[in-house]
């Protein structure tokens, strides 16, 4: 009789850390999502935005990587790099 009582007291034992465990897994791998979400959300300072895709209006200034008026004298334009 002794034999069995200890016998359920082990599974017990085994079931607890088995939950334990799990719900330590859980949270391991919750943790590992929220990392992840926040390096790839955060979004650097500078975008590079290829000339082709961009949806602003007027001529690109290499000198500022923007675009402008075209009327900036100290800019460099399309027309001024072909020279």
């Amino acid at each position: 009789m002794l034999s069995m009582m200890k016998g359920g007291r082990i599974l017990r034992v085994r079931q607890l850390l088995l939950r334990v465990g799990g719900i330590a897994i859980g949270l391991i791998f919750a943790l590992l999502d929220t990392f992840r979400d926040l390096f790839a959300g955060a979004e650097s300072t500078k975008q590079d935005r290829p000339i082709q895709d961009s949806d602003l209006v007027g001529d690109y200034n290499f000198q500022t990587q923007q675009f402008d008026s075209g009327t900036d004298p100290a800019g460099w334009y399309g027309e001024d790099l072909e020279e």
